[in-house]
């Protein structure tokens, strides 16, 4: 194909069923990762694909899906028509639910007008609704491997005549927690399959393992690893007392919409969206604990316009296509590097240009920079944002405190140097020493219990706490010594 020459989704053909569909979708070329996957898929090569979100991976395995559907149906029994049994060939297997409806819904726009059927499978659903699609003949099965093993166990679903498998997001569904499950199915599949990995991130260990389940694959790598180029980073250094603030600062200060905001555990989250909400802010969550109908109806408000602001875990961060998404908060640095990539990636999904924040807090400090080296561009750290409006009185309070009581820890510290370095400090030491070694003999003459007890009250060291206030330790708040007894308090034993 000429350089100059506009590619087209003519080379290779595809069915017209196919081109029709495309075009219902308003695509008329593919992008890279499209490009170069499509000969290779086309012809039942093995396929490994690699791309930053947001590039058509999905339909970069979906069209072919549907090519070899379309290009050889299941046999017709004489006079009864097609098994149902027999119609699934293709499987795709998701590790989200949202993603599954997604990639669901791709297929049927693509197979629309035929007589093809593609269906979605997933957890913390109906079970029964599923069954029965299944029984009434599905071609096309996306689901989480979770609910498809759970379909097989039961009855309703067998493997035995797919012959594609495609793993979305290959890097998450092959870590601890899927492999089990990727094994157990694809044990079930006939040995002559084609089989196809696409993800935004394939580590070299997550790699080695995929090279296992397919044979002589063909690789596309387009930006690996690494964030779209549309999207404009950025990286807040802020205490974790100021992050609710910052955040109240870039969404309603700056009155940006389509935002959505990474928190790292599902408790986290929920804070997150009550502290939005409570200052008038129309808000969505999503996480694991939701049903599977209220994040539905949540993605659902938020890409009509109807919520401002989305919540949610690292749940909402792979695959899925929200057009409405504009700005990426990330509240917590992710657990892992690929899941940075995914996030941020979710910003521009719909076209033009995104842009994505992170909050450093002092504890990230060390490992942010292993972040910002998959970034793709440059990430610029920009000052603190004016905040105090939305800081609450309790946190002013706290914040005044701690900064009072880290005052005076530095001038209890300079004191104390300033008395060490002075001309006797070495007669002081001398005389602590010799009374250390005096305190030491009489320790020893009145036994190990007095020893034990001038070492646990003799100290007048003054402590300072997060408030800031110099105080002596409490008894409770004493460390506990190896002959005290935990349990209703720490009580010391009994001695004879």
């Amino acid at each position: 194909m000429n350089p100059d020459q506009t590619p087209q989704f003519s080379s290779p053909p595809l069915n017209p069923i196919l081109v029709r569909g495309l075009a219902g979708m308003g695509i008329e070329t593919p992008t890279p990762i499209q490009q170069q996957s499509l000969p290779a898929t086309l012809e039942g090569r093995d396929v490994v694909g690699i791309a930053p979100t947001g590039t058509g991976k999905t339909l970069a395995y979906v069209i072919p899906l549907a090519q070899h559907l379309l290009s050889a149906p299941p046999p017709v029994r004489r006079g009864r028509g097609v098994d149902p049994g027999r119609r699934l060939r293709a499987l795709v297997l998701c590790p989200v639910r949202e993603l599954a409806q997604q990639v669901a819904q791709e297929g049927r726009n693509l197979l629309k007008g035929s007589v093809l059927r593609s269906h979605a499978v997933y957890g913390k659903s109906a079970l029964k609704p599923q069954r029965d699609a299944i029984a009434a003949g599905v071609d096309l099965l996306v689901g989480t491997p979770g609910r498809i093993r759970e379909l097989i166990d039961c009855g309703a679903l067998t493997l035995a005549h797919v012959q594609h498998v495609v793993v979305d997001e290959g890097d998450r569904m092959l870590d601890l927690g899927f492999l089990p499950q990727v094994r157990h199915l694809l044990a079930r599949v006939p040995a002559e399959r084609q089989m196809m990995f696409f993800s935004a991130t394939m580590p070299p260990p997550v790699s080695e393992l995929a090279s296992k389940f397919l044979e002589t694959p063909f690789r596309v790598e387009i930006g690996a690893n690494t964030v779209v180029d549309h999207v404009g980073q950025h990286s807040i250094h802020v205490p974790d007392i100021l992050k609710v603030p910052v955040l109240l600062s870039l969404v309603k200060g700056d009155s940006r919409r389509g935002v959505i905001i990474f928190a790292r555990t599902r408790r986290r989250a929920g804070w997150v969206a009550t502290a939005l909400r409570r200052n008038e802010l129309n808000v969505g969550l999503v996480h694991g604990n939701r049903s599977q109908a209220q994040r539905q109806l949540a993605i659902e408000r938020f890409s009509s316009g109807d919520l401002r602001v989305l919540v949610a875990t690292d749940v909402a961060a792979r695959g899925l296509h929200i057009p409405t998404i504009r700005t990426v908060i990330n509240y917590d640095l992710p657990v892992s590097i690929e899941d940075y990539v995914h996030r941020v990636g979710r910003a521009g999904h719909g076209g033009g240009f995104g842009e994505s924040f992170t909050l450093v807090s002092p504890r990230d400090e060390q490992i942010w920079p292993r972040f910002r080296s998959v970034a793709g561009v440059r990430v610029d750290s920009i000052p603190t944002p004016d905040c105090d409006e939305w800081i609450r009185p309790v946190d002013l309070e706290r914040i005044s405190k701690a900064r009072a009581g880290k005052k005076a820890l530095a001038q209890l510290k300079l004191r104390e140097n300033s008395r060490r370095s002075g001309p006797d400090s070495r007669d002081r030491g001398s005389g602590s020493s010799e009374k250390a070694r005096h305190g030491k003999a009489t320790d020893r003459q009145g036994g190990s219990g007095t020893r034990k007890r001038n070492k646990k009250h003799g100290s007048t060291e003054l402590k300072f706490g997060a408030r800031g206030n110099a105080a002596r330790r409490t008894k409770k708040q004493r460390p506990i010594n190896k002959s005290d007894k935990p349990g209703g308090g720490v009580r010391r034993l009994k001695r004879d």
